[in-house]
């Protein structure tokens, strides 16, 4: 099973594009508003200017059917919604899944349509609707609702009116499940090898990679061929970029800049992984999952990757897989890592905004977060996931602790441009092959944002 979020523009040939949404985790307020409509029995669910706060009741003597399109193909949305049915009997769902290949040709004009979903799967290109007005802007349910305090990543799903502008203005979702990176290692070649884990600093990794490479394994197991080398440049990023630095970049601020000393430091440490050894020298040659594959059957000791790779690292390496949070700048810093998730939207012609404003609130209880841990995703109350041992323990309390630290941050490659993906694939591979320097890569990804925004 695949747990992979999705982020909002392609990531060429990778894995994770096909299912993650927004991403990025650093914990912002939705922008309040009041001034809606109460609702009442039976009355619009839209809310109206200047009219008082918005009401979060149910009508009880009411038969609510709302419409769902989703392409999540793990056990988590069907679940949330016969748990949200249980609790509300007066609601029920007619639920639409559609392949993700197809789902992502077709949501917008899905959600343009007359007889669109109450409640939508958001996916790369769908803030273009936003302009249009076909969402809805949920921010005073997140007020009613107190989202801001129950639930991560809201920023990742907050656009100004262009619908490019991403982490400032109004509120379209909630994360139903959520996913986030760290180190998973080879417990029994560690202890082998005499390496001291978890690492509480980079520099401390980097002398764990030293080690390894020394007894001759390969030390951090990757695969660059779709661009896997995403994940330990943006875990650099997330330790040495001020986060609203990499924020503003990654949410398309006018002005950002990723030409920065510390990005530079995050480009130059990767590449020095390359360089010395550390990572295969045929790193462009492997697919992102065939290197999950080839580390899950022992190969290597370290493996820098997202809980999305937890079951197939589980299966192959059992008792002997390990995980600890990514190391930061110093042994004293607060988790700072890389993550996305899987968000639940509403269309703005939805005539049951109440009863969709009420399962995206429900998606952040503590019932619900039994159903997302159980489909392999992380749930927005991290505190309410069943306990687990052995891996999956050590994840959970990873994503406990980055949640309590509010780390997580968004991919680069999310909302800053719509060819950022394919833009960042290339110049990782001829960073690794030694084709541009530090200097240019930075250039050249800094200068496709810089077209994009201009």
């Amino acid at each position: 099973m695949s747990q992979n979020p999705t982020v909002p523009h392609a990531w060429t040939g990778h894995e994770i594009s096909r299912r993650a949404l927004l991403s990025g985790f650093a914990v912002t307020g939705a922008a309040a508003l009041t001034g809606c409509a109460a609702l009442t029995p039976g009355a619009s669910s839209t809310p109206a200017a200047n009219a008082g706060p918005i009401s979060t009741a149910l009508p009880a003597d009411k038969k609510i059917t709302l419409k769902v399109a989703d392409a999540d193909d793990t056990s988590m949305t069907p679940g949330l919604l016969a748990a949200f049915q249980k609790k509300y009997p007066n609601v029920t769902f007619d639920r639409q899944y559609t392949g993700w290949d197809d789902y992502l040709k077709s949501i917008n004009l899905t959600m343009s349509s007359s007889t669109a979903p109450d409640i939508a799967q958001f996916t790369p290109g769908m803030q273009n609707l936003i302009p249009g007005g076909l969402l809805l802007d949920v921010s005073a349910y997140g007020t009613a609702y107190g989202w801001p305090d129950k639930f991560p990543g809201l920023d990742q799903i907050t656009f100004e009116p262009d619908g490019k502008t991403v982490g400032t203005g109004k509120l379209y979702g909630v994360p139903g499940g959520l996913s986030f990176e760290g180190v998973y290692y080879n417990k029994t070649k560690a202890a082998k090898l005499g390496l001291t884990v978890p690492a509480k600093t980079v520099e401390e990794l980097e002398a764990l990679f030293a080690k390894a490479k020394a007894a001759g394994e390969l030390a951090l197991v990757a695969g660059n061929l779709d661009g896997g080398l995403n994940h330990p440049f943006n875990e650099l990023l997330s330790v040495y970029l001020k986060p609203e630095d990499r924020e503003a970049w990654a949410f398309g601020h006018k002005g950002a800049t990723i030409v920065l000393p510390e990005a530079k430091t995050a480009a130059t440490t990767l590449k020095r992984w390359v360089d010395e050894g550390y990572i295969s020298r045929d790193v462009n040659g492997i697919s992102d999952n065939d290197a999950t594959a080839g580390f899950a059957k022992g190969k290597g000791v370290f493996r820098i990757s997202g809980n999305w790779a937890a079951a197939a690292v589980a299966k192959g390496l059992g008792d002997n897989a390990g995980y600890f949070s990514m190391p930061q700048a110093t042994a004293d810093s607060k988790i700072r890592t890389t993550g996305a998730g899987v968000y639940y939207c509403v269309s703005s012609k939805s005539a049951n905004a109440a009863a969709a404003a009420a399962f995206l609130d429900f998606v952040g209880s503590d019932e619900a977060a039994k159903i997302t841990a159980e489909a392999g995703f992380m749930a927005p109350k991290a505190d309410a996931m069943p306990g687990k041992t052995g891996l999956i323990g050590a994840l959970q309390q990873g994503w406990q602790d980055t949640v309590r630290d509010k780390g997580l941050q968004p991919f680069i490659q999310n909302a800053s441009t719509p060819t950022m993906g394919d833009t960042l694939t290339t110049q990782l591979q001829l960073l690794a092959g030694g084709k541009v320097t530090v200097d240019a890569f930075l250039a050249n990804i800094q200068a496709d944002f810089d077209n994009y925004h201009k």
